[in-house]
């Protein structure tokens, strides 16, 4: 056959693939553009997908086809699979332009394109498989007269390193410092590595393409394309330094770590890649004539010039140092008195990030969630959703150990009618934090939601293929939820839902001003609440939803709400609290999505708070996959989404068979002391009726119900055992390490630790060391660098208490 009608059929097949994904799978989980609920646009972030998006992608993907048309089978197969690619990264940034602007960053919408490659990989290979039947045309052309490849790249890859602050540094910023990047936040070494790999991969690349090439189109696209796959080489690059640094790891984590590299690497690559295109074009046109003879010393200067850029790039990018709490003087001849009020916190940024008090001591926030004031859907009316919040609820709490609660409140109860707050359910919030506080412990207030509102699926909906009928759960008012008729239903679990991914997307671009009504919420909430030393800080919405345009949605909208609720914050609180920042749900769900972009990231007093929930309730668990995160790679990968912010794991538990339950608990813990953070365990308590447990015979929580005679159970013996474990509830200077391992047998009489050791490091000394240890057993603690040490019997254990100067170690047992 001849190639005339090559093209109408790669655009047809295209058009096809968007139609019928779109009528087969209107959720947009698989397709590659969903339309749940109404069709007509109500907004104009919902008309851009069919106004820019979809012309966009059957015009690059016609123009690809026609460009390349000419070539054998298995190259013209592999160019015009890599083109549609192209063409939806494009199409999906344009659309992101026209959806947020005017106030869209360029960089970020060039960054959030990523996650458009890898379902665009998939769907690339049927316009492409359209294209083997045809003849091939005349070949390509030979070697150009040019021969600039080598000083081609060079110029691109000298622009990347001179934009590396402004276009590089969205890419790879989760890596370790080191691996080749094109982030200059990875440090020079591995800045300079990375446009290493780019310069080599695209002049390759690029002399491909141009044998393959004829015509101006022809030699723009190649070039183009030349720079895409530069892109997935560095992208392959990473991916092997990551198994030479993490190991293979667990069945999954390679390959996620793979579709991860390898999509931000595509979607870099095209986003630099106009660049070697556009010479291309030139010297196609004759513009350009370099002989071979200058490529020497070009390449030399060039050289010279890329490694001052990367220089430049990695000062400019490298965060700016946030100055430390002070640390207390050196204290007198005794250990200082406290009483029980905690003191307010802080963060600190940096090689060693940190939540630290007023005397500059390192706090570790150890805790549990309460959900008691959650307000729940109920699945049957006759049996309560909650269970009752008494002051009992905090002692025993305190007498585990815990300084830590994490309170969930509803929008809901908050606002139930827009601008209306109830003040009978702010008193019961204002009660629980003084409850906290008579007990000596903090609270992070928690805007809680799960599968963003009350709202169950609707009796007689049809839901689509592949999704089931669901309950409600919690979160937003009526009001605020703006679903388009979208459907209620489920897919795998609550997080993932047309309805749910519908309002979480009208919420980011603040539809009806629903967002701001919640932005003023957090002002009054941080008004009524900012003077109190005993907020911890606040936790803005609980496991964001990605809405139906992530990453766009998932973090980049995600970071503008978060930047409005911290100026509404800062702008009403007495002194600055922590704000607790989540990752989308995604996160939570996978290991990956990275830290939302936003100005809030420059604010001194942000902590990283993701759940980490790796080998629990994570997706690849829901779907019945191997483990994709381990439980010791999610501290890694929290780690490094982090950078230089504390990092305080907002919720996290296991649950399941016994046995492995038990030795999951364990290695958590083990990781969080070596990590040296705190977190929240989910969850304190929870009603029979609450729809997250179901109706089941026992209420799941650290206090089990039983449902058939109201009466608790006894407590998980290991997981008491792990969350009472002896830890620093405050250290002067920087934890250096630590470890704690439990003593006794699970459900057995309280007992000290088998095994604990901290050390640390206070330039100034200080008396502020103060450890929790369980047990009835006096501790008999030692070690160096710490001096007048006493110990005091507390509910439930002891307090140890010193002074500690310099380099510093405490043991017990």
């Amino acid at each position: 056959m001849g190639s005339r009608r090559l093209v109408p059929t790669v655009v047809g097949a295209v058009l096809v693939l968007v139609l019928g994904g779109a009528l087969i799978d209107p959720v947009g989980y698989f397709a590659l553009l969903g339309a749940p609920g109404r069709w007509m646009p109500a907004a104009r972030w919902q008309a851009a997908p069919l106004a820019v998006y979809v012309p966009l992608l059957l015009l690059g993907t016609g123009l690809v086809a026609a460009a390349f048309g000419h070539l054998g089978r298995r190259a013209r197969f592999a160019t015009v699979w890599a083109g549609f690619v192209l063409a939806a990264v494009v199409a999906k940034a344009v659309m992101a332009e026209a959806a947020t602007a005017p106030e869209a960053n360029v960089a970020d919408l060039l960054w959030a394109t990523s996650f458009t490659v890898p379902k665009a990989a998939l769907y690339g290979l049927v316009p492409a498989a359209m294209t083997l039947p045809w003849r091939a045309g005349e070949r390509g052309g030979e070697e150009p007269a040019h021969g600039a490849h080598w000083p081609f790249a060079a110029v691109s890859v000298a622009v990347v390193a001179v934009t590396g602050p402004w276009v590089a540094s969205h890419w790879s910023r989760d890596l370790p410092s080191g691996l080749p990047s094109a982030s200059p936040q990875g440090g020079a070494a591995g800045f300079a590595a990375g446009l290493l790999v780019l310069l080599l991969a695209l002049a390759r690349t690029q002399r491909t393409f141009a044998r393959r090439s004829r015509g101006a189109t022809g030699a723009f696209l190649g070039g183009w394309l030349a720079g895409m796959w530069a892109g997935l080489a560095l992208g392959a690059v990473q991916v092997a330094g990551l198994v030479v640094l993490d190991g293979p790891g667990t069945p999954l984590q390679t390959p996620a770590a793979s579709w991860v590299r390898l999509a931000e690497g595509a979607s870099f690559g095209i986003a630099f890649g106009w660049l070697p295109g556009l010479l291309a074009l030139l010297a196609a046109r004759g513009a350009l004539r370099w002989p071979v003879k200058r490529t020497v010393p070009v390449l030399a200067l060039l050289t010279a010039a890329v490694l001052a850029a990367t220089t430049g790039a990695v000062a400019f990018a490298r965060p700016e140092p946030v100055p430390a709490a002070r640390e207390p003087a050196a204290a007198g001849s005794a250990v200082v008195a406290r009483g029980t009020e905690p003191s307010p916190l802080r963060a600190v940024r940096g090689e060693r990030p940190r939540i630290v008090d007023a005397e500059g001591r390192q706090v570790l926030l150890r805790g549990v969630n309460v959900n008691q004031l959650v307000d729940f859907y109920a699945p049957r009316p006759d049996v309560p959703v909650a269970l009752p919040l008494s002051e009992d609820d905090f002692a025993q709490m305190a007498a585990l150990g815990l300084n830590v609660v994490r309170l969930g409140v509803s929008w809901s109860r908050i606002e139930p009618r827009p601008a209306r707050y109830d003040e009978g359910y702010l008193r019961q919030i204002d009660q629980a934090v003084a409850w906290a506080k008579r007990h000596g412990m903090y609270t992070v207030i928690d805007m809680h939601q799960d599968g963003w509102s009350k709202a169950p699926t609707p009796a007689g909906t049809s839901c689509p293929l592949g999704t089931s009928r669901m309950d409600g759960y919690d979160g937003a008012p009526a009001w605020a939820t703006k679903t388009d008729g979208a459907p209620r239903c489920q897919f795998t679990g609550r997080d993932i839902s047309p309805a749910g991914n519908r309002a979480f997307t009208n919420f980011y671009y603040d539809r009806d001003g629903v967002q701001s009504r919640l932005v003023k919420a957090w002002g009054m909430l941080a008004a009524r609440f900012g003077a109190d030393p005993a907020v911890a800080g606040f936790d803005p919405l609980n496991e964001p939803g990605f809405g139906e345009q992530a990453p766009l949605t998932s973090t980049l909208l995600l970071g503008r709400f978060y930047d409005r609720v911290l100026r509404a914050i800062r702008a009403a609180e007495a002194r600055p609290h922590p704000l607790f920042v989540e990752p989308s749900i995604f996160w939570s769900g996978t290991g990956f999505d990275p830290l939302p972009r936003g100005s809030f990231a420059s604010d001194p007093d942000i902590v990283f708070a993701p759940h980490l929930y790796a080998e629990s309730i994570t997706m690849d668990a829901s779907l019945g996959l191997p483990v994709m995160t381990s439980v010791e790679h999610g501290f890694v990968l929290a780690r490094r989404a982090a950078r230089d912010l504390p990092v305080w794991s907002g919720e996290w538990g296991f649950w399941g068979d016994a046995d492995a339950v038990a030795g999951k608990l364990r290695r958590y813990a083990r990781k969080e002391d070596g990590h040296r953070i705190g977190g929240a365990f989910w969850v304190w308590k929870q009603a029979c009726g609450d729809p997250q447990n179901g109706v089941e015979p026992t209420g799941d929580g650290l206090n089990n119900l039983d449902c058939a005679t109201g009466r608790f159970l006894p407590r998980d013996a290991v997981a008491v055992q792990e969350l009472s474990r002896a830890y620093p509830r405050a250290a002067p200077g920087v934890l250096t390490s630590l470890r704690s391992v439990p003593g006794g047998r699970p459900g057995e009489k309280a007992a000290g630790p088998r095994e604990f050791a901290l050390a640390g490091r206070a330039s100034g000394g200080g008396c502020g060391l103060d450890v929790w240890v369980p047990g009835e057993d006096r501790p008999a603690p030692a070690g160096s660098g710490v001096d007048r040490v006493e110990t005091r019997r507390v509910e439930g254990g002891w307090r140890v208490t010193g002074c500690a100067r310099g380099s510093y170690r405490l043991t017990i047992g």
